[in-house]
């Protein structure tokens, strides 16, 4: 069983960063994850709004009983779980 804490850093790892337009900081996105971003002036910092975003993201998901987005194991955890 996956633990939310888990699951989080999973889904952290398949995150998107791209620079916006007129060097304005950058965005990030996790593919799957419908209307959650984070943003700001480094990729860094970007991905640490995008990560306490997350955070509330899966908390709103649950208690209102949407479910979550499937996480894909990373090859390296499931090899060293067997």
């Amino acid at each position: 069983m996956q633990t939310l804490e888990t699951y989080r850093r999973q889904a952290l790892k398949l995150a998107e960063v791209t620079a916006l337009d007129d060097g304005e900081g950058y965005v990030a996105r996790i593919p799957g994850f419908r209307g959650l971003l984070g943003t700001g002036e480094t990729k860094r910092a970007a991905l640490a709004d995008l990560e306490t975003a997350l955070a509330d993201w899966v908390d709103l998901a649950l208690k209102r009983g949407l479910g979550l987005p499937r996480v894909k194991e990373p090859e390296a955890e499931l090899a060293t779980a067997h």
